[in-house]
């Protein structure tokens, strides 16, 4: 194994500790589907996307190969899209934000261009507020009105992906 790769291994390795007891933390388990605060088909620790079907129930075991394999992609794609030195825990921090709004929306927001800067005390802060200080990233769509409704459950998410991005609170390392 090259010297490249085993570097890469060993730091998806301490991403991936530190990301997944946080995100089984927000998701909780349920190997039953469920609609999440969006409506969305969800299952296991927050695995969405066709294979989650309406009424299915999963088992442990899928749920963790699941977890393992979805992390492992949402981290690579963080990767891709924030190429520049992080230590593991803003990695963990970026990855279960990604995890959570989808690698699409955290690549293309605020906080990655922070960090694609260099800038981490920003990239950090943008994960949870804008430059005016408002939360972000903690909104969904109301299906009946179409309009966005704030969730406290995700402005805590987002100050808890801070703290960690930041090396502090109960996740850091």
């Amino acid at each position: 194994m090259s010297t490249r790769l085993r570097i890469l291994t060993a730091s998806t390795a301490a991403v991936l500790a530190l990301a997944t007891p946080f995100l089984i933390q927000w998701e909780g388990k349920r190997n039953r589907t469920y609609l999440d605060v969006a409506g969305i088909p969800t299952a296991c620790m927050g695995q969405t996307g066709p294979r989650v079907k309406v009424g299915a129930t999963y088992t442990d075991a899928t749920c963790e190969a699941w977890l393992r394999e979805e992390l492992t992609e949402t981290y690579a794609a963080v990767s891709r899209c924030v190429p520049v030195p992080k230590t593991p825990n803003q990695a963990a921090a970026f990855t279960a934000f990604a995890y959570n709004v989808g690698s699409a929306g955290a690549c293309q927001s605020a906080a990655a261009r922070y960090a694609r800067q260099g800038d981490w005390v920003s990239a950090c802060r943008a994960i949870q507020v804008n430059d005016a200080g408002e939360p972000v990233w903690s909104y969904v769509t109301d299906r009946k009105t179409g309009k966005k409704v704030f969730v406290k459950g995700l402005a805590n998410r987002r100050a808890d992906e801070r703290a960690l991005c930041e090396g502090r609170g109960r996740h850091a390392a």
